[in-house]
């Protein structure tokens, strides 16, 4: 081994819980909350059936709630990485626009965003999902308006553009899935990326 190779640690594999949440949000952005059954989360996660009730005592619900979160979380990394390579909010934007364009374009369009899907699907008759949707929502639209205000806008102002460029993000996926195309998102992006500048 040379003197400058380094050891770099092993990626530990995800636990049980993790692989029962990271596929319950990969299942539940393709076909939502009622299309997606237990049984099939499971058979996907390749976790033991026995240990579901043990992390998600109580049950379908709550283990959804955690996939939004852990989506939500993902996201948000997304951003941070975004903005940590773009240095201003407006590149790091158009960058997480393009990035999630060809995310819908390796999915066929057929992924969207888990926090969109579960909102309009269960918003209405599950407040934990609601509010674990309005958690990453917020979370999103408070890290993009703390970077619009480092690239100097005002708080008002920062605010404001980070909950339009939330808003615009996650219409564009809908659009994309309903078109069946990505250039929703890249022409948002590039739109975004001018308005935040």
């Amino acid at each position: 081994m040379s003197k400058t190779a380094t050891l770099l640690p092993a990626k530990k594999p995800p636990t049980t819980r993790e692989r029962f949440v990271s596929m319950t949000a990969k299942l539940m952005s393709r076909r939502g909350y009622a299309a997606t059954g237990l049984n099939e989360i499971i058979a996907k996660s390749g976790a033991p059936k026995g240990s579901l009730y043990h992390f998600f005592p109580k049950g379908k619900e709550q283990l959804a709630e955690a996939a939004v979160d852990w989506a939500a979380d993902l996201f948000l990394q997304t951003m941070a990485d975004a903005v940590a390579r773009a240095g201003s909010a407006a590149e790091a934007v158009g960058a997480l626009a393009a990035q999630v364009a060809v995310w819908m374009e390796q999915s066929g369009c057929k992924d969207g965003s888990p926090l969109t899907i579960m909102a309009v699907e269960t918003g209405a008759f599950s407040e934990p999902l609601r509010l674990a949707c309005q958690r990453g929502y917020q979370a999103w639209a408070d890290a993009l308006a703390d970077q619009l205000r480092r690239d100097g806008k005002s708080a008002k102002e920062a605010s404001d553009l980070a909950l339009w460029a939330i808003a615009s993000l996650e219409g564009a996926v809908v659009l994309a899935r309903t078109q069946h195309s990505a250039e929703p998102l890249r022409r948002i992006g590039k739109l975004l990326q001018r308005a935040l500048t």
